[in-house]
């Protein structure tokens, strides 16, 4: 990796999204991802000293840590359909795909980024997450909009204490 300041250190991201359901082997492709989103929350509890005229902040304690993830995939499947709507995915008479939602109570698997960019290190995640439902999907959109699945999942923490592993590897040439 380059010292810093290096202009070969900044970084447009690209990337494929993939996702292995708990109990399941192997993951599954999610399509395109336009987003992948990481965002942690740290709650702190602050201490003020009160011996002087003006309170002053002496000590911060993090009382708490987590993370989510938001995801973005322009690609309408059923694997990409089920973690949105906790949903059971199964067959009709007919040989359709029918997912029968808010039939699972969580919807938890392993979720990995494989960077693919050309600009910068290629930047890599994998987590154990479980899916909360959030935000809408819209089954009839303006023509000149694609539909998209927004998902949301908490990260939760692993064997080793972290919430998810980062790994930035260098560009091939």
């Amino acid at each position: 990796m380059p010292t810093s300041p290096s202009v070969q250190n900044y970084h447009i991201g690209k990337g494929i999204v993939s996702f292995k359901p708990a109990g399941e082997t192997g993951y599954i492709d999610l399509g395109n991802a336009p987003s992948f989103i990481y965002t942690p929350s740290v709650d702190k509890l602050e201490h003020f000293s009160s011996r002087e005229g003006v309170k002053t902040k002496d000590f911060t304690a993090i009382t708490q840590i987590a993370a989510t993830i938001k995801v973005t995939l322009d690609e309408i499947t059923a694997a990409n359909l089920a973690p949105f709507a906790l949903g059971t995915v199964g067959t009709d008479t007919d040989g359709n795909t029918i997912i029968s939602a808010m039939t699972k109570t969580e919807f938890t698997g392993e979720i990995r980024v494989v960077g693919t960019n050309d600009i910068g290190q290629h930047v890599g995640f994998d987590a154990t997450v479980s899916f909360v439902p959030s935000g809408d999907f819209s089954f009839i959109t303006d023509e000149d909009k694609f539909t998209v699945i927004e998902l949301e999942a908490e990260v939760m923490r692993g064997d080793d204490g972290s919430f998810g592993r980062w790994t930035i590897e260098e560009p091939t040439a």
